[in-house]
């Protein structure tokens, strides 16, 4: 298969190498993620189960203090009920940050030698069908969807994954027509521009960022330590709250429960 055609473009060799930086970057910042949440996810985790834990018991003092003003009887279904749909946000969030967790638990180790193979493959078929590079791909499904799992096999390292889509891509390419094509990208300077910004705004913020935190075994400490702390305030904060239910109810809340 020939490669595709580039419209003779002084700055386009310029364009194509900041998409490979911007790309790289990415993934780096992906990988970076991965390894922080690994490193905290568990603090993490429990950090936010306890404070979802206390916004549940506010919700509950507020619900029963809403009853104290109408007689001071509590409909337990009703109450649950209630709950449910106060917290299904909060334990979305928390049923994402637990999945997340366990990827990143289960997000192995890869060679140098299949990294480098990795990146040579990637290369070579962003140069085919990057959709900021060749137009034509937003034409097709087909060749989106190749480019999206591409995408998603370079940043989880998965050398078996980008060495068989290699293959599906030049097919792709081929049983469309589009393999020769000269590619004109139009405002081209402006978009290396556009990605000088994005590529700066990456280096200069999380999660790229937090390979610098996972540089510094003082630094890892310190999060940590932090994290037990605020784990701490929350569990004495439910503590409180518990306390303030148990006035609630003692002070006059009853619960009541429908009859089947």
């Amino acid at each position: 298969m020939k490669e595709i055609i580039r419209v003779n473009n002084a700055s386009y060799s310029r364009y194509e190498e900041l998409l490979t930086k911007r790309d790289e970057l990415k993934k780096k910042s992906f990988l970076y993620y991965r390894a922080y949440i690994r490193e905290f996810g568990d603090l993490i985790l429990e950090v936010y189960q306890t404070k979802i834990e206390c916004i549940k018991k506010k919700k509950t003092i507020e619900y029963y203090q809403m009853a104290l003003n109408k007689g001071g009887v509590v409909d337990r279904d009703a109450l649950q009920e209630y709950l449910l749909k106060e917290m299904a946000e909060y334990q979305k969030q928390l049923d994402d940050m637990i999945k997340d967790n366990e990827a990143s638990k289960d997000f192995g180790s890869i060679s140098e030698m299949d990294l480098l193979k990795i990146k040579s493959i990637y290369r070579k078929i962003a140069k085919l069908i990057h959709p900021d590079i060749n137009p034509m791909v937003n034409q097709s499904e087909e060749l989106i969807d190749l480019w999206n799992r591409v995408v998603i096999a370079y940043q989880c390292n998965e050398l078996k994954e980008i060495q068989e889509l290699e293959v599906l891509v030049h097919k792709a390419l081929e049983q469309l027509g589009i393999d020769e094509l000269e590619i004109d990208i139009p405002d081209i300077n402006t978009k290396i521009d556009d990605l000088l910004k994005e590529i700066h705004d990456i280096e200069t913020s999380n999660p790229y960022m937090y390979k610098f935190l996972l540089e510094d075994k003082e630094a890892i400490q310190e999060k940590k330590d932090s994290l037990k702390q605020e784990l701490e305030e929350y569990q004495d904060y439910s503590k409180e709250l518990d306390g303030i239910i148990n006035e609630l109810i003692s002070g006059g809340v009853s619960i009541v429960w429908r009859m089947s």
